[in-house]
């Protein structure tokens, strides 16, 4: 069987599948009609990068063709606990839960259209190099650091995007993407965004104030809820409009949030409107978590683990096509696969019984 039909396979498998992934467990699935062995070499010979992921995606997007599109930026930790460290599993800081945890940063790029989210690329921060390191006791240790960070990958997938995909109306991100060298960078490729910001970022109230020098913190702007003011934020040769939005927590405690734009028309009430979109990668993460078996794969080897992520993702597209034909999201889809599935098991149970009763 071919590289290609495996891997529809395999991808139709973590959907169906509740426990750990595993090639094993895909062969049985198929009543071992295709051996397990078949399943891992498709897993360690083939390529399911981000061109693996458009391949699935880019239907979606063509069968849409939505004029208004929104790029979404993020990255989330697939947690690993009981893994070895290598290159790819590796600690790494999970905002989520505010510590670094072991695991692997999973970096991608999405679209939301008005009826669909499509994966369009996707990096995996690697590891890859060792330096020598002081210890809490001062000692002299090897440890592993990324030849990238998350900004300098997050780049070249926008990059990615405007070549595959195309254009798209803003790109949305939190603050962990606001750095001098990705504003730089999104304005340099005509990219608007709208992008969560941190309050002690230093910013000018004018041009004159910039070249002077005279800056202040976002927070001492003082801004009321929903006011925008035109800014200069240090080290960025541009104007931007930044706005203050007040919400609350599931607590009830009362939170903020400054948003910056390059876009300089948009008023608060629109700033506020296209960074909501962002929600949908974090809908997208906890969805190929749950839903795709993104986390659920025991395996150890680079190469595999890798092309794990990718035909997770695959797998997540694959969700969304059946969304849009049955008007059903992710969960429902699956509570559904889980009913037919614990109908069969108890057809299954039946049988035996009736088995034993004719033994008896």
């Amino acid at each position: 069987m071919k590289i290609k039909e495996l891997a529809e396979l395999y991808t139709d498998y973590l959907l169906c599948q509740l426990s750990q992934a595993s090639s094993t467990m895909c062969a049985e699935m198929l009543d071992n009609t295709i051996k397990h062995d078949s399943f891992s070499r498709m897993l360690q010979v083939g390529d399911y990068s981000s061109q693996y992921v458009w391949n699935k995606g880019k239907n979606l997007l063509n069968k849409n063709n939505s004029s208004y599109r929104i790029l979404s930026l993020d990255n989330t930790i697939i947690h690993k606990p009981d893994s070895k460290v290598n290159e790819v599993v590796n600690w790494f800081y999970d905002h989520s839960v505010g510590r670094a945890v072991k695991g692997i940063n999973l970096i991608s790029a999405l679209i939301h259209t008005a009826n669909t989210d499509v994966p369009v690329c996707f990096e995996v921060q690697t590891k890859d190099q060792l330096i020598v390191a002081k210890d809490k006791h001062d000692k002299d240790r090897l440890k592993r650091k990324s030849r990238y960070t998350i900004n300098q990958l997050s780049r070249k997938l926008v990059l990615q995007v405007l070549k595959s995909a195309g254009k798209f109306n803003y790109l949305v991100a939190d603050r962990y993407f606001a750095s001098k060298d990705n504003l730089r960078f999104f304005n340099k490729h005509k990219v608007k965004y709208v992008i969560g910001i941190t309050s002690n970022r230093l910013v000018a109230r004018c041009k004159a104030d910039a070249l002077a020098g005279n800056y202040c913190r976002i927070n001492e702007l003082e801004l009321s809820e929903n006011e925008t003011i035109k800014v200069y934020l240090k080290d960025i040769n541009y104007s931007l409009v930044v706005t203050r939005q007040v919400f609350k927590n599931g607590d009830n405690s009362v939170g903020e949030i400054y948003l910056i734009t390059n876009d300089l028309s948009l008023e608060s009430n629109h700033i506020e409107e296209i960074y909501q979109k962002r929600w949908n990668i974090e809908t997208y993460h906890r969805s190929i978590k749950q839903n795709a078996s993104l986390s659920k794969s025991p395996t150890s080897v680079i190469t595999t683990q890798k092309n794990h992520i990718g035909l997770s993702i695959g797998a997540f597209c694959e969700l969304e096509k059946l969304k849009l034909a049955s008007n059903k999201n992710h969960y429902a889809l699956k509570r559904k696969m889980l009913i037919a599935a614990n109908q069969a098991s108890q057809k299954e149970l039946l049988k035996l019984k009736g088995l034993f009763k004719m033994s008896a």
